[in-house]
């Protein structure tokens, strides 16, 4: 019995040794033949044929149906190996899934530029708008606040080269309280033109000409010299005249040993701007040179001298009557004289402005002096504001002072008149990342002692009410790239208010202009995004 045992155990052992070793040998001839493989599908590959076919596999066609084989036989014809390569390439660019995009989109260029802020109104009154879309409430309504999206722009740039591009930009206008819009957002197109470039380019001067829709030579270039235009307004879009115009225009420069020393850029418009329709049979045209006598690179440092002067009708309508002559049917001229020095650090900038027929009532004035759209007036005469607000300085008997016709108690007039301003303004980058500006315009309107009033059978005569001053102050700060902000306070002021509010309460020239002409003063934070 023990002998059997032992004899069956080592029969078994021995089995077992032998089973081990066959499964040791199928699992690697597995691996084998699994790396044979895969080796086959790399080589097959990289031969830049599919593994199906193998690296060295033959394709054969049958020229009479079209068929390919992977053998020979009876009427088939081998195929090249160029033939093969190109076969498998259009194939695999045919099936590929992703869609191939227009080769035009990579000349497609997109920005976004947006201001925003707060604004806090120490005190509120009659002025022009000191900041984009920014329309405080008037006269008894101190404290007023708000936050403000002033601009929101869309920009797209298309440039297939240097010779030429298109640019269109829409951004948000914010409307009035009253209407149907009722303060709403809606977006209007600023921009719509195409440029072409260097049309002219010889003896150092070039040429570039451009139609649509586009930024007019004096405006838009006076927003560059400020520095920080996402806070304040240039002296003369203060004035209500717009950075953009329909038309059609040239700009350039001359260079001599690699330095600009002429920048010019002219052009004829629409009388209307951007968001108005034309309704003048005239054309408006407009010009500004900008000399640089010790030559300037192209970041336009150094000093330089520069000169703008524009032309158009103040006219309602295409033909107007025999009596529109005298008041609507007026020449509006606007002329500058501007002298600079910018570095890379900071630039100084004094303007001495001159204009005819340009103060309301003839050209609007600085905004006409602010409606009140944000909110109500402190009082409403004639029903025109809301009378929400509280009612604190209002004299009942009045008129709504600068948006309305003189009253026929004034015996002076103004039409034909002439304007003129001097202006100071500028920053200093105190580092990379911190500087401060500053802005002073004052405004006079001649003759400046050209308003009589009669009251009690005296004639009592008042120099200009139209006559003011602004201020502005503030630093800036750049978070990056991308983002800048800057904290400021700005003031408005009447120059004559004096003479007005200190005359009789029943006296036209108070009802009409003294009990409004209370200074406007507001602290504003604002960012400037752009990506």
């Amino acid at each position: 019995m023990n002998t059997f045992s032992r004899i069956e155990k080592h029969r078994l052992n021995r089995l077992g040794l032998n089973q081990k070793t066959v499964f040791y040998i199928l699992v690697f001839g597995f691996f084998a033949v699994l790396s044979f493989a895969l080796l086959q599908v790399k080589t097959s590959y990289a031969s830049g044929q599919p593994a199906l076919t193998g690296g060295n596999v033959n394709l054969y066609e049958n020229p009479a149906t079209g068929e390919v084989f992977l053998k020979s036989g009876a009427g088939r014809i081998k195929i090249g190996k160029k033939m093969t390569d190109k076969l498998f390439k259009t194939q695999s660019a045919k099936s590929s899934l992703i869609p191939s995009m227009p080769s035009w989109l990579k000349n497609i260029q997109l920005h976004a530029l947006i201001y925003m802020g707060y604004g806090y109104f120490t005190n509120t009154g009659f002025s022009g708008q000191m900041q984009l879309e920014e329309e405080p409430p008037a006269t008894g309504n101190n404290g007023y606040n708000a936050f403000n999206v002033n601009r929101g722009y869309l920009i797209f740039i298309y440039q297939p080269n240097k010779n030429w591009f298109l640019k269109i930009t829409p951004n948000i206008v914010k409307t009035s309280n009253s209407g149907i819009t009722g303060g709403s957002e809606f977006y209007r197109l600023k921009y719509a033109f195409v440029q072409f470039n260097h049309v002219y380019n010889a003896n150092g001067l070039t040429t570039n000409i451009k139609a649509g829709q586009f930024p007019t030579p004096m405006v838009a270039w006076e927003d560059g010299l400020l520095g920080y235009h996402f806070v304040e307004r240039t002296p003369w879009g203060f004035l209500g005249v717009t950075s953009t115009q329909a038309g059609l225009g040239v700009s350039g420069k001359f260079r001599n040993d690699g330095k600009i020393y002429l920048a010019y850029n002219a052009g004829i418009f629409n009388n209307a701007a951007f968001h108005n329709s034309e309704e003048a049979d005239q054309k408006s045209p407009q010009v500004r040179l900008s000399y640089y006598p010790f030559g300037a690179a192209s970041n336009l440092n150094g000093l330089g001298v520069s000169g703008y002067y524009s032309w158009g009708m103040n006219d309602g309508s295409f033909e107007p009557s025999v009596s529109d002559a005298s008041s609507s049917n007026l020449p509006v001229t606007r002329a500058s004289l501007i002298l600079n020095y910018k570095t890379d650090r900071y630039n100084i900038v004094l303007q001495y402005d001159y204009a005819r027929n340009l103060t309301y009532p003839l050209g609007g004035g600085p905004a006409s002096f602010g409606n009140s759209e944000d909110a109500g007036s402190a009082c409403s005469p004639i029903g025109v504001y809301s009378t929400s607000e509280p009612n604190t300085t209002c004299n009942s008997n009045g008129s709504l002072p600068f948006n309305v016709g003189l009253p026929s108690s004034v015996t002076g007039a103004i039409s034909n008149n002439t304007e003129h301003g001097v202006d100071a303004f500028g920053y200093y980058n105190i580092t990379n990342k911190i500087g401060v500006f500053g802005l002073i315009q004052d405004w006079f309107m001649q003759p400046n002692a050209g308003f009589s009033y009669a009251s009690n059978g005296t004639s009592n005569v008042y120099e200009s009410p139209y006559n003011f001053q602004r201020l502005v102050i503030g630093v800036g700060y750049k978070l990056n790239n991308n983002i800048q902000l800057a904290l400021d306070d700005q003031n408005f002021r009447f120059l004559n208010d004096s003479a007005y509010r200190n005359a009789p309460e029943t006296s036209p020239a108070y009802i009409n202009y003294g009990q409004w002409m209370g200074d406007t003063n507001a602290i504003f934070l604002n960012a400037r995004i752009a990506f």
